[in-house]
């Protein structure tokens, strides 16, 4: 049980102080190097872009954002592509009435999944950058411009924009803590995971996906394998709301699909000598998938051996706090409260969708089609 619970504790411990930690030591140990700066030539022209929107019953804001696209701010060329994948509502409908030379619409006329969506967009796509998003984010008006200004670094072959949530969610507080190490891992030039709602990935290096895989996952794999980086633009910023609600099915769905191109590329990472993806991938995702199972070894070693030293009668007590913590946290959740008082219940919810989806994995239940947060 002793040796249960410090391994546990300690890979826990590594998970959420350690791994920052090393990241930081390992990026003050390299150069610094302006991942905005790789050509500084004033002459060099924008990057023509495509940016996609794969789109399931989005009608309550498809509108707005192809007015937000619209309205963004960029010197070159691009292009919308809204793929409506067999929406029931009238999506394709309202994106079709304001289609123009900038905004293409593509009917999925049977509903096939985000992968498919994905591919079919990349396919029709005319710019030399693919930009990814969903319909519910909208662009700040300088988004576009920062997202590719990286770009102008050859070696760089993905870069990540950051999701602004309301505040008081651990929506809001877990995106905090993530754009904190996708920072670091940036300056390694390997980040574990793109945004969804905002990327943008250099066209040459786009492979048609599997419609089981997540592709905001999957990408910055996908660059690493062809020797390029993956980096985060800070000032590439866009805006989301963030409900509770359906989080846990979200999750759950998610992780499956990540944690099926982790061990499916993983090989693929190990053959190329990929280690600082490896690093990455396995300490920011692959523990943290397995932190509810972990916290459970952990609590469940800790309760025999309470009575035999002041560490373990510790680390009891905070354990109960924290528990306590939680419940209150499902009180106020039942109740409709969404704020800080339901932030230790929401973490431990979030972090068990997140072993919830890392069995289902194994088990071979990954889901292809996914359901909008606003259904």
């Amino acid at each position: 049980m002793t040796s249960l619970f410090y391994i546990s504790a300690f890979l826990l411990l590594y998970a959420y102080v350690l791994y920052p930690a090393l990241l930081l030591a390992l990026s003050a140990s390299l150069p610094r190097r302006d991942d905005s700066d790789g050509d500084s030539s004033a002459a060099t022209a924008a990057p023509s872009l495509s940016i996609i929107v794969a789109a399931y019953n989005e009608e309550l804001c498809i509108a707005q954002k192809i007015e937000n696209f619209l309205s963004c701010q960029y010197s070159g060329n691009a292009e919308l592509i809204v793929v409506s994948d067999g929406s029931s509502d009238r999506t394709a409908e309202i994106a079709e009435s304001m289609a123009s030379e900038r905004v293409r619409v593509i009917r999925q006329p049977e509903r096939r999944g985000k992968g498919v969506a994905v591919n079919t967009g990349a396919a029709a796509a005319r710019g030399e950058v693919l930009v990814f998003t969903d319909a519910n984010t909208m662009f700040a008006a300088d988004a576009l411009t920062e997202l590719v200004r990286p770009l102008r670094d050859k070696s760089i072959g993905l870069v990540t924009g950051v999701s602004r949530y309301s505040d008081g969610t651990i929506g809001s507080a877990y995106q905090r803590y993530e754009q904190m190490l996708k920072g670091l891992e940036s300056r390694l030039g390997a980040v574990a995971t793109a945004d969804g709602a905002i990327y943008a990935m250099r066209r040459s290096l786009f492979r048609e996906m599997d419609p089981a895989l997540i592709n905001d996952f999957m990408h910055p794999i996908l660059v690493s394998i062809q020797n390029a980086r993956s980096v985060m633009s800070r000032e590439a910023v866009c805006f989301e709301e963030f409900s509770a609600a359906g989080e846990f099915a979200r999750q759950i769905r998610m992780v499956s699909q990540a944690a099926q191109v982790y061990f499916r590329l993983l090989p693929e990472l190990i053959a190329k000598r990929r280690w600082v993806s490896i690093l990455v991938l396995s300490s920011h995702k692959l523990l943290r998938w397995l932190t509810a199972p972990l916290l459970a070894i952990a609590v469940i070693a800790t309760v025999p051996l309470a009575g035999s030293g002041e560490t373990f009668r510790i680390a009891l007590g905070l354990e109960i706090l924290f528990a306590l913590a939680a419940a209150i946290g499902l009180i106020a959740t039942r109740r409709g409260t969404e704020g800080k008082a339901t932030f230790a219940y929401q973490f431990i919810a979030l972090n068990c969708a997140q072993a919830v989806g890392l069995w289902r994995c194994f088990s071979g239940e990954v889901p292809v089609v996914w359901k909008p947060r606003n259904l």
